[in-house]
């Protein structure tokens, strides 16, 4: 893939993935991009993908520069560093739209909880490892902008919305964006959730030593890039 071909936002995903490979203490097990593709802008009107999204608009910051292909990658620390890990798949707008509704959803309990999975399309997953863990844009009619919804599995979220759907304070593009700096740390998504990290739900899922080795390492990893902010969102959720 030429650099000519790519717009600002995917050269610096591709800049993101070389900073991983050219990171002798971390572990690249595998990385993935696609063809390009239509953006956004491209392929609207959203009804012609679900009569129900007439009157769904998407944040007008996904209008301007977006991944127009696949884009995956999943790794480890190496021998040298603490143990932490990573993994994300963001799939090209084309394939975000045209997903089906989720086949779970005639197994909830109730109206609401059907209505919500039926407008969730996932954007992020865990494409590689056992984790589990999805991230989803919430195709409402009326939001804006748009909800973004994780979903790793453990217990956690409040009713009226199914078990273990968390809201992130976090636009699309801002979910990508903060995509650049974490890359894909595992459980980076909870940073910008309404969690503490004493809940047992997320105990058990050991998110707090593999978030503090990942963000204490990328800081000397990639000292161009400031993780501060996470550091103290991660001590504010204990």
């Amino acid at each position: 893939m030429t650099d000519e071909r790519l717009n600002q936002l995917e050269k610096r995903h591709m800049a993101s993935l070389a900073d991983l490979r050219g990171a002798g203490s971390i572990t690249l097990l595998d990385v993935r991009h696609g063809d390009v593709g239509p953006e956004f802008l491209e392929i609207e009107p959203l009804e012609l993908f679900d009569p129900e999204w007439k009157n769904v608009q998407l944040d007008a910051d996904m209008l301007g520069d977006s991944l127009r292909f696949e884009v995956a990658a999943h790794w480890e620390s190496g021998p040298s560093l603490p143990s932490f890990s990573g993994e994300y798949r963001v799939p090209s707008p084309m394939e975000i739209l045209t997903q089906g509704r989720m086949p779970s959803l005639d197994l909830l309990k109730t109206d609401f909880q059907r209505e919500f999975i039926s407008q969730l399309r996932y954007f992020d997953n865990a494409y590689e490892s056992s984790r589990g863990f999805m991230t989803f844009l919430r195709m409402n009619p009326g939001s804006s902008p748009l909800e973004v919804w994780f979903s790793d599995l453990a217990g956690t979220g409040k009713d009226p919305h199914p078990p273990g759907y968390v809201k992130l304070d976090l636009t699309f593009t801002e979910y990508v964006e903060t995509l650049l700096l974490t890359k894909g740390l595992h459980g980076w998504q909870y940073l910008f959730a309404d969690v503490s990290f004493t809940d047992p739900a997320l105990e058990h899922l050991h998110l707090v030593e593999g978030l503090r080795n990942g963000l204490d390492a990328f800081a000397d990893l990639f000292p161009g890039q400031d993780y501060a902010p996470l550091t103290s969102r991660l001590e504010a959720r204990l």
